[in-house]
């Protein structure tokens, strides 16, 4: 039953239980990393570029 596999961050697939790779990713706008689940190593450094490459939005929290 794959009633609760999780999805690839990158690319959206379902991945088989057992097979998922977790990497700890920097969000920006937020304090701290989120372990999120890839499918594969080439996925999780495609992944950690996007998000290098996203430019970091004007907020009104103290935080931001």
């Amino acid at each position: 039953m794959s009633l609760f596999r999780k999805k690839c961050m990158y690319c959206r697939e379902k991945i088989d239980k057992g097979q998922e790779q977790f990497a700890n990713i920097k969000i920006i706008g937020y304090v701290g990393t989120f372990n999120r689940p890839f499918c594969s190593e080439e996925h999780i450094n495609k992944y950690n570029e996007e998000i290098k490459n996203r430019s970091q939005k004007k907020g009104g929290c103290c935080c931001g």
